[in-house]
């Protein structure tokens, strides 16, 4: 196991986050924009997709850290190392707060909305015991000196095999998309045509096939060590980090021929294609917040156009 230092928290706890959620700041503000009677773009499904995004990924990298913080004794004498979970967990509050405030402006469908789509991202690592709702079920019929199995099976969410790929596809894909139509049609500024070239169906393929093509690229990174502790990532089940890449290279290609009269999303495509050649398992980490942004840069094209 690594060492935890400083610069290695401060990556985890808060420049990844922040990075990441730069993603979707930049979808909502496109989604905003194109999706808008007016062109106008709205701060509030913003702000709720950027905060979500950070408490998601803060709590998730939050933990692990803790955990790995307690495991090792030395770590409880350096008083520097501690003070940065307080940090965060200061950072997830004020971000709490900014969610709220921007969900108190919304209808009721979009914190109804939000929820859906955050509360798995929330409960990602969390153990789900069925021994407790055995518990129930038994206390509920009068079973009360039955006593259910101490083996009784714990779901993890992030374990079942193609979960992390299709939660992020959909939750910032199909999730930003949800909350931004329930800000506008609340307010009555929802646009009945998108402006050329874009349409709905395009927004929700290209974020959800990209974002879960993104995970799946995380997931290269760590190969060999997800292969080593049993993780059932999408490459360890191919068993190779080529047919990963094939399959990759396959999904970037047929949204682009799908939607080839978008030359934005066309370039995002062929961007993205060429960053799954281009990274591997022995690429620094942190070069893979490229692939994380294979539509950012894309979307500042289109909205420069715009001169927004």
């Amino acid at each position: 196991m690594s060492i935890l230092t400083i610069p290695k928290l401060a990556d985890e706890l808060f420049l990844r986050p922040i990075v990441i959620s730069m993603n979707s700041l930049a979808l909502s503000i496109l989604m905003s924009y194109v999706m808008s009677a007016n062109g106008s773009i709205d701060w509030r499904p913003i702000t709720i997709c950027i905060t979500s995004d950070i408490l998601a990924m803060g709590a998730d990298h939050l933990k692990d850290k803790e955990e790995e913080f307690s495991s090792k004794h030395n770590n409880a004498n350096d008083p520097r190392l501690a003070s940065w979970f307080t940090y965060a967990r200061t950072f997830l509050a004020v971000s709490a707060v900014f969610l709220a405030l921007a969900l108190s402006q919304c209808p009721i469908s979009t914190l109804l909305t939000t929820a859906a789509f955050v509360a798995p991202a929330l409960l990602w690592t969390t153990p789900i015991s069925f021994r407790k709702f055995t518990l129930i079920r038994l206390n509920r019929f009068g079973g009360d000196k039955c006593q259910p199995s101490a083996s009784a099976p714990v779901l993890v969410i992030k374990r079942i095999p193609g979960m992390k790929a299709i939660f992020n596809g959909i939750i910032r894909g199909c999730g930003i998309y949800t909350v931004v139509l329930s800000v506008l049609s609340g307010s009555g500024n929802l646009t009945n045509m998108l402006p050329s070239p874009w349409s709905v169906v395009q927004l929700i393929v290209w974020s959800t096939v990209n974002r879960s093509c993104h995970a799946i690229m995380t997931d290269v990174r760590d190969f060999e060590d997800d292969m080593k502790a049993g993780v059932p990532t999408i490459p360890v089940l191919l068993g190779s980090i080529l047919k990963t890449k094939v399959i990759l290279t396959a999904c970037h290609m047929l949204v682009m021929l799908a939607f080839i009269e978008n030359p934005y999303i066309m370039g995002s495509c062929l961007f993205a294609a060429a960053l799954v050649w281009m990274l591997g398992k022995n690429s620094p980490k942190k070069a893979f917040l490229f692939s994380s942004h294979s539509q950012s840069l894309f979307i500042i094209w289109y909205l420069s156009t715009r001169h927004i």
